[in-house]
């Protein structure tokens, strides 16, 4: 049966069969103000989402009539709960659950037995990348909706201006004996022209179109204009105009007429600085949405997305692609002893210093999950990555966290498994990720503090 907790906050679906396990979860939780509800079998859980999305589950594996995995499975299968965080729980030995367990979709995995203050902070790590990914989708929206309004703010005011005469002028070519064109000399212009030609220093009356052009700074106008003569065509050119300290941005469309050309100008200074602040947001909305918050590597968002991108160009290249997954030898522990305020500040020196040694502009350093970094390594071949592997662990063991409460929570250590393959177009890039998180099991079962590497 569904139980509600009495008090109101995030709501959070407990799956298990052992009754002592949802009674103590039920309790730590509801203490903690979340509203907890608990189900017995996968199939209550998954009727009992149905009724009442809760915004995290915690998900037993091994349940009789249907395990973990199936409901998992069947979570992300449906629309309502496709985004709802999954943290697994299972029993430590079962190293090929976890592998699994993400396969299908979780989010997190939990070792049993679990310490509460554990569950606690797993659940409120998710609880926050799921706010995170909420608010990066209603910023996405507004900046959505707001793009929509510039374009169409835009598109109206390009439909003004075509229908406005704004700078015009006519230039007469000036030919030489063998009837190339030397110049242009200007024949009529409008007030806009001369403003926007040379912003009202000087008169254009008897200047040519060499003097007249001399502060346009990326381009050589002079040529455009012959072009146009010569090949009686039109362009259009965006040029940038530089007076003194002072520059702005102009549209400049050329027509030939007769043996010379009519141009058009019109200051598009507001609409580039637009444009720009649009690329600021762009840039700002992406780095939020591809970078963890605490440690200020990639996400695990931006870790699947990039390492899936340079599998299939490596695939197409014929070129080795390692990856190595770190974990941060007995964290919990580290945990328990000093606290999570200390642990956070553990994860953020870890990640630096993997950042210090893995500085080439196409590797990525990421947070995996949890305290587990990913790092993925393009081009590089098992001998190149076993060497960054030992770099890294030689920083990590360089660590030194001051101000802690323990002295045994100064020293960090680092376990890393580490993998190399040649991407082929019929391989699962699944494959190089299990075999890297083997890797980082025999690593571990080696006591830590050191790397195993597998090819495959």
């Amino acid at each position: 049966m569904i139980t509600p907790a009495t008090q109101l906050k995030e709501t959070i679906l407990v799956v298990d069969d052992t009754p002592n396990n949802l009674e103590l979860l039920l309790r730590a939780l509801t203490a903690e103000g979340y509203e907890v509800r608990c189900a017995r079998s996968g199939q209550m859980a998954l009727t009992g989402v149905q009724a009442s999305c809760p915004d995290l589950i915690l998900l037993d594996i091994r349940m009789p009539y249907m395990d973990g995995y199936e409901v998992c499975q069947r979570l992300r299968q449906n629309a309502q709960t496709a985004a709802v965080p999954i943290i697994i729980l299972s029993v430590l030995e079962d190293g090929p659950d976890k592998v699994r367990a993400f396969d299908l979709g979780a989010n997190d995995y939990i070792a049993k037995p679990f310490s509460i203050e554990e569950v606690l902070a797993r659940i409120k790590y998710q609880l926050t990348l799921k706010q995170q990914r909420q608010t990066f989708e209603r910023i996405t929206e507004q900046y959505q909706r707001r793009n929509q309004e510039l374009q169409a703010a835009y598109t109206l005011l390009m439909d003004v201006m075509d229908s406005l005469v704004d700078g015009v002028g006519a230039f007469q070519t000036v030919r030489n004996r063998q009837g190339q064109i030397t110049d242009f000399i200007p024949q009529v212009a409008n007030s806009a022209f001369t403003r926007l030609i040379n912003r009202g220093t000087t008169a254009t009356t008897g200047q040519t179109m060499r003097e007249q052009t001399a502060h346009f700074v990326d381009c050589d106008l002079f040529d455009l204009c012959v072009q146009v003569v010569d090949n009686n065509e039109t362009i259009r050119q965006e040029l940038l105009c530089r007076y003194g300290d002072t520059e702005h941005w102009v549209e400049i469309v050329a027509t030939r007429l007769r043996d010379g050309i009519v141009t058009s100008l019109r200051d598009i200074s507001d609409t580039k600085e637009h444009l720009a602040t649009l690329e600021s947001v762009k840039q700002e909305m992406y780095l939020l949405a591809t970078t963890d918050s605490l440690t200020q590597v990639a996400n695990r968002y931006r870790f699947d997305a990039y390492l899936q991108a340079e599998w299939q160009r490596l695939a197409r290249e014929r070129q080795p692609l390692s990856l190595l997954i770190g974990d941060i030898d007995k964290f919990k522990r580290f945990n328990d002893l000093c606290g999570h305020s200390v642990g956070d500040r553990c994860l953020r020196a870890v990640a630096q210093a993997i950042q210090s040694v893995v500085r080439r502009p196409a590797d990525l350093v990421a947070r995996y999950g949890g305290e587990e970094f990913g790092i993925v390594l393009p081009n590089t071949p098992m001998g190149g990555a076993l060497q960054i592997a030992k770099t890294i662990q030689t920083a990590i063991r360089g660590l030194q966290l001051a101000d802690t409460p323990r002295a045994e929570c100064e020293q960090v250590r680092l376990s890393l498994g580490i993998a190399c393959t040649l991407p082929q177009e019929d391989q699962r890039l699944q494959d190089l990720v299990e075999a890297a998180d083997r890797a980082l099991y025999r690593a571990k079962a080696r006591g830590g503090n050191t790397n195993c590497a597998e090819m495959i």
